[in-house]
């Protein structure tokens, strides 16, 4: 099955001044925070860019892990494009919840902001995740729907296509679905979606 065009990129990069302002807008919405936890539901689970001084499964109800945004870059390239995950509203989403180490904390931000805030296809946000005894406030990074980058809508069957056939800097964009799904099995959290999605893209 044939593809439509795509609107794709490259996507317009933010530029440093404009990631450091993001930064720093976010961090002031909560200024007593004593730790930076960060919640991870992709790549950020098994390839963490900044030091982790705790890690532990969690749970974050209202938002939901989908293939939906396109990725020229990491793991697909504008000729041959491939998804990328985000968090959407509505529905739960089990992933981790990582502490930044005190003592690398600006350079784990600054890291961590450019790797997810490179195009501003994500705006951070900070939620409340069910860890093991406790709730914890964390900062992640949810879809920004009027993006460019935002693959709205696409069907399961396309996902599947672009999924299986996208190559880019950082791997095969299959192999961030495996990686995905092994990264919750390896708590013991078989996301149906995610499962389901890999048989698909490798039947």
């Amino acid at each position: 099955m044939a593809l439509p065009p795509l609107p794709l990129g490259p996507f317009d990069r933010l530029s440093e001044a404009e990631r450091r302002h993001s930064l720093r807008e976010t961090l002031q919405q909560i200024p007593e925070l004593d730790d930076v936890w960060v919640f991870a539901y992709g790549s950020l689970m098994w390839n963490p860019c900044f030091a982790v001084a705790e890690r532990h499964h969690a749970t974050l109800h209202g938002y939901s892990r989908a293939f939906s945004i396109f990725t020229v870059e990491a793991r697909g390239t504008p000729a041959q494009p491939g998804l990328g995950l985000a968090l959407q509203p509505g529905g739960t989403c089990e992933g981790f919840v990582l502490r930044i180490d005190d003592d690398a904390l600006d350079a784990g931000l600054d890291s961590l902001w450019a790797r997810e805030m490179l195009t501003g296809i994500y705006s951070p946000a900070w939620v409340s995740v069910a860890a093991t005894n406790r709730d914890i406030t964390a900062v992640t990074f949810v879809v920004n729907a009027i993006h460019a980058q935002y693959a709205r809508d696409i069907p399961l069957a396309e996902q599947v296509q672009l999924i299986r056939g996208a190559h880019g800097k950082f791997g095969s964009c299959r192999d961030y679905l495996a990686d995905t799904v092994a990264a919750l099995r390896s708590v013991g959290v078989d996301d149906a979606q995610m499962t389901s999605l890999l048989e698909l893209v490798d039947g």
